[in-house]
């Protein structure tokens, strides 16, 4: 069956992982006998050789592929301290910040690393998946990929919140995003590239959303305090007259 398009909007400033598969080597080793050596004994070879067949046999050959991903995980390293409003950061630093979310009835508050790793054009053909894709045409999407690591667990059968960025065009101004689905306050992650699977053990993901460029390209992003379903910035928000940016 095929499925329909997805709708589209268009809106002011996440994610899906793709499952990665990791190839794992089986060693097999073997124990040597202690009290002296004993010669060879033809007898002994047969049966140990018949015995390493039976064995290589019993186990099954490792036919898992090698996953080339888009993008790779930058080590973050130790957690800082916050990372105040204004501060400009290459692609790839974190900037640590302190986060408090809502899970069912249970709070949690912790710190939470989080970068822009690359913004890169992509081809006009990713708006084929919506319904609406003449209404892009105009623009030059680009894909903001961005890595979040917490420093807190969760709750059992809640995924982690990531934190809202915002796309920057290269003079400055704010740019467009896309969303999709019934998400109209969100962008989703359409970027059409592969991307590794959350990691548990490490509390990192990799996500990725799409700015959209109408004549000026999009070369960074921006953190202001302000979540994508805002209409009026918090007049107790120091990041929103001084965002930290990555470009």
């Amino acid at each position: 069956m095929t499925q329909p398009p997805l709708e589209g909007s268009t809106v002011r400033p996440l994610l899906r992982a793709v499952p990665a598969v990791i190839a794992v080597a089986l060693v097999v080793t073997g124990c040597s006998s202690s009290g002296g050596t004993k010669k060879d004994d033809p007898r002994d070879r047969s049966t140990t050789s018949s015995q390493q067949s039976s064995a290589a046999e019993d186990e099954p050959e490792d036919t898992t592929l090698d996953t080339k991903y888009d993008v790779q995980p930058v080590d973050f390293g130790a957690a800082g301290d916050v990372t105040g409003p204004g501060a400009t950061l290459p692609f790839g630093t974190p900037a640590w910040l302190n986060q408090t979310e809502t899970f069912g009835d249970q709070e949690v508050s912790g710190g939470v690393g989080v970068a822009v790793l690359e913004i890169r054009e992509l081809d006009k053909s990713i708006y084929k998946q919506f319904s609406n894709a003449e209404e892009f045409e105009q623009y030059t999407p680009y894909a903001v990929i961005t890595q979040h690591q917490w420093l807190y667990d969760t709750p059992e059968g809640y995924d982690p919140t990531t934190v809202d960025l915002f796309p920057i065009a290269a003079d400055g101004t704010d740019t467009q995003y896309l969303t999709s689905g019934f998400s109209f306050n969100s962008p989703g992650d359409n970027c059409g590239l592969l991307l590794p699977e959350y990691d548990e053990a490490t509390r990192t993901a990799i996500s990725c959303f799409v700015a959209l460029a109408d004549g000026t390209p999009v070369t960074a992003a921006e953190y202001n305090g302000e979540s994508y379903s805002s209409f009026i910035a918090s007049s107790d928000n120091p990041y929103f007259p001084a965002p930290i940016t990555w470009q």
